[in-house]
């Protein structure tokens, strides 16, 4: 595999959010919630479209 890493030393600077919790939480918090939404909104149009199917 190509990589430019060749140490790691330092490593918390690739990872933006390894070194705060709070952060990391308001990741996870925002991920969920646009998972969430997708699904209630792909289950809206499901629902919808099998109405208007019958």
């Amino acid at each position: 595999m190509g990589t430019s890493i060749t140490t790691w030393e330092n490593v918390s600077a690739y990872f933006t959010f390894a070194d705060s919790p709070t952060m990391l939480v308001l990741f996870s918090i925002g991920v969920a919630a646009i998972v969430v939404g997708l699904v209630g909104s792909i289950m809206k149009h499901e629902k919808e479209a099998f109405k208007n199917h019958k």
